[in-house]
């Protein structure tokens, strides 16, 4: 230090000791940030903010927690408004000591610099586990050192950086609170579930709810943009951002279990590459997407003129300016060199909408069973309980390989047909307004020669039905149920018990009989489909989620919880920016599954205690998950000792909303809603659900998918400036905005009385900036983009010339 200050002069010195003090205050102060930022999210009152009281009684007031809550944030701004002041010193003194030192002696003062800060990182950090260990009263936070090495799985050439990784093990549907700027799909929720109660009230009642709602919205609001408090560290946001933007992986959700894995984007295409290779896909033109749209609505427009269907079952189903399905891969990381399961997400394809109504056509009226039904594992476990001599039988499992890709897919549409349109109907069928003809012209159109993309190419799918359209569940279970009915042909092979769940299927054989002959006749049933066999081990095998043992003593089958090898123990995170009700809901449903499938106590208690223990890894404080324990018993206990009880009608209507879940401001806000509802229209119950906002999945899926940019340019809100003055015009369609544009210039030239913009043109003789339209919001949906438009053009402030097809009820 003499040398130094004999080299440089006591200025530079003193600028270094300074220099040095700044530095620890400011990492320091990042350690007391996440020791308050974890006391917000897990409600935790550290002791320099607790206040003695003269009654202990108020300590459990709800306006006590309130103010400590409230206490605790505003020290977390003091501190953040700290750091950020030293920082700018910092920077200074850098800057300075940067200009002054030689090259080597800068460099030698930064290492320096490093390990100081390094050293009070670590015994801050430890301090301050041990305090909220203590104020949690057990462990907090995710343990994810524990579970990395399940969740994460790197096949890329790309290190993960620490705080990548501790990201990534988050999970696929971690979800992040972040400050929001822009409320428009916010306020569209609000104004479309307001409206529910319009016709449940007087219009005085309803103006006076509306006006409430209003004042309580426009506090979440206020509130949420003076949001500085995140649930995940800054280092994760920065890392967040970073493989955001990294061009060269692709990151992605396991096939099986909740993994995240990440692969090189050359090797992720080349294995999607091999998938397009099958005989069941060609390459194709984008031009088959207009062709496609085109033949469907024809077709429809054929049925709404015979009266077939009426105009709003047509406008239902017709399609306008729609995307194409889009090709995606899963890796399948439980196989060798983790091949892709091919999706194809036809969310706003052509056929979504027509596909979604034929499937509840079908399900409405085809047989409630088939031979092999199973609904879940609940009913699987309550069927395998009853069966006895176990001593004397074989278990094992088939498992159909990919199935959906293999299905026939004009086969299984005759066989759908025969179902719906036997001569006898099935009891509770609904009426089918199509005949044989129409019907089977319309499942053509939903799933044959569906075209998708891929990158910037463009492929058909020759046969088979798309994993991810709404009718490949349903056709594929009719087409193997008729392939089933072959089992009653067999006589000396025939299986005890055959159980199908998709294209898992639960088998039981009398010990004598040859059950590798019999998958040879199976496997002829269909050139397509193709069993694969599992035999059972130790007398044990799994199925679903359940693994079945047989019980040699009482020569019966015992059942008890399976997780597979590619279970994470990764749930909902209790960090994750998600409804406190949704985690106790998650600890209820867990204990449920325990308690229904595990058919011994001993079973039940080392699943439980296992649970607990995943969820305290998965950052849950015990008290919580005593609670979920506790009321799932109940739930158990209600339903095994449940009596036929004559169901008494709701004395409430319900009206049921569904709102973005921002943090605590939308509890808050939920709360003051169901209490304006409560006090202004006591005949109606409203329940209030929560959409996730701001997920891993959000983030990283549509960079997996590949970015469709035609997707900007439809679908949309728009505005044009006048030249001359202060005036707009706000619009929204459905098709390409330039199509749209189009018009309103043709609407000029034509002088058309009906286009506001022709009549402010013409009668002021001003012109409009087509070349400068703006798209203010993108909205697939049309009930929600015309209230999108009506908010744009009530944000003008009355200089936007245009009409609205909406009213709005409360951002009036």
């Amino acid at each position: 230090m003499q040398a130094t200050r004999d080299r440089y002069g006591d200025v530079s010195f003193l600028s270094i000791r300074k220099t040095e003090k700044l530095s620890i205050k400011i990492q320091k102060g990042k350690c007391d940030l996440e020791f308050l930022r974890l006391c917000i999210i897990y409600r935790l009152t550290p002791s320099f903010i607790k206040i003695k009281l003269w009654k202990k009684k108020t300590e459990t007031s709800t306006q006590y927690k309130n103010f400590q809550f409230y206490c605790i944030k505003q020290e977390y701004t003091r501190r953040h408004k700290e750091i950020i002041k030293y920082q700018k010193e910092l920077e200074i003194l850098i800057s300075h000591l940067k200009n002054n030192l030689q090259q080597i002696d800068f460099q030698q003062l930064q290492q320096f610099l490093h390990e100081k800060t390094k050293k009070v990182k670590v015994l801050t950090i430890e301090i301050h586990e041990r305090k909220l260990q203590k104020l949690n009263k057990g462990p907090i936070g995710q343990n994810y050192e524990t579970l990395k090495h399940k969740i994460i799985h790197n096949y890329s050439s790309y290190n993960l950086l620490p705080e990548e990784e501790r990201l990534l093990c988050r999970g696929w549907d971690f979800c992040i609170e972040n400050k929001i700027s822009n409320f428009i799909d916010f306020k569209t929720d609000i104004e479309i579930n307001t409206t529910k109660l319009e016709q449940h009230c007087h219009p005085s009642v309803f103006k006076n709810i509306c006006r409430k709602i209003y004042n309580h919205s426009d506090k979440l609001i206020t509130s949420i943009k003076k949001k500085n408090i995140r649930n995940i560290s800054d280092e994760e946001f920065i890392a967040l951002k970073k493989l955001k933007n990294n061009q060269d992986i692709i990151i992605s959700k396991a096939d099986k279990g909740n993994a995240i894995v990440i692969l090189d984007k050359k090797d992720y295409i080349e294995k999607i590459h091999e998938i397009l290779k099958l005989k069941q896909f060609i390459t194709s033109h984008e031009s088959s997407l207009i062709r496609k749209e085109k033949a469907m609505n024809a077709y429809l427009s054929i049925l709404k003129k015979e009266k077939v269907i009426e105009k709003a079952l047509f406008y239902q189903l017709h399609s306008t300016s729609s995307s194409l399905a889009v090709l995606y891969g899963q890796p399948k990381i439980h196989k060798l060199n983790y091949p892709l399961r091919p999706i194809i997400s036809s969310v706003g394809a052509y056929n979504y909408e027509l596909s979604k109504y034929l499937s509840n056509i079908i399900k409405n009226n085809r047989p409630t069973k088939s031979m092999s039904y199973i609904k879940d594992s609940f009913e699987f476990v309550k069927e395998i309980k009853n069966i006895t001599n176990s001593n004397y039988q074989t278990m094992v499992s088939f498992d159909i390989e990919n199935l959906y890709t293999n299905i026939p897919v004009h086969e299984a549409i005759e066989e759908t047909l025969d179902i719906l349109f036997k001569k006898e109907k099935n009891k509770g069928a609904t009426i089918i307004p199509f005949n044989r003809t129409q019907f089977k012209k319309l499942l053509e159109l939903a799933v044959c020669e569906v075209p998708f993309r891929f990158l910037n190419n463009t492929y058909i799918q020759q046969d088979g039905v798309a994993m991810g359209s709404p009718l490949a569940p349903i056709l594929a279970d009719i087409f193997i149920s008729k392939l089933e009915l072959k089992l009653n042909k067999f006589s000396i092979n025939k299986p005890l018990i055959w159980k199908r769940y998709v294209d898992d299927v639960f088998c039981i054989f009398h010990n004598s009989q040859k059950i590798s002959k019999f998958l040879i006749s199976i496997n002829k049933w269909h050139k397509n489909i193709n069993f694969t066999l599992q035999n059972e081990e130790d007398d044990e095998i799994a199925f679903l989620d359940v693994l079945i043992i047989r019980d040699k003593t009482n020569n019966k089958y015992t059942t008890t919880l399976y997780k597979k090898p590619t279970n994470t123990n990764l749930y909902m995170l209790y960090e994750s920016n998600q409804s406190r009700q949704y985690k106790i809901g998650l600890i209820r449903t867990l204990v449920i599954r325990i308690l229904l499938i595990c058919s011994t106590i001993s079973h039940q208690e080392t699943e439980l205690n296992t649970l607990k223990t995943t969820l305290i890894h998965n950052g849950y404080p015990m008290h919580l998950i005593k609670r979920g324990i506790r009321e799932a018993n109940c739930i158990v206990n209600k339903m095994n000792n449940k009596k036929e009880v004559t169901q008494q009608p709701p004395t409430k209507k319900k009206i049921y909303f569904i709102l973005p879940y921002y943090g605590n401001e939308s509890l808050i806000l939920t709360q003051k809603i169901k209490q304006i509802c409560k006090n202004f229209i006591p005949t109606c119950h409203v329940q209030i659900g929560f959409r996730k906002t701001f997920s891993l999945k959000s983030i990283f899926l549509p960079i997996q998918k590949g970015h469709d940019e035609t997707k900007k340019t439809k679908k949309l809100v728009y505005k044009l400036k006048c030249n001359n003055c202060e005036n707009c015009y706000i619009g929204e369609t459905n098709r390409e905005k330039i199509t749209r544009l189009k018009e309103h210039k043709k609407d000029i030239k034509k002088c058309s009385e009906t286009s506001n913009i022709a009549k402010h043109v013409h009668d002021k003789n001003h012109s409009f900036k087509f070349d400068e339209s703006e798209t203010l919001a993108l909205e697939t949906n049309w009930k929600r983009r015309i209230v999108k438009e009506s908010l744009c053009t009530e944000e003008t402030h009355g200089q936007a010339i245009n009409d609205v097809k909406f009213k709005l009820k409360v951002f009036q």
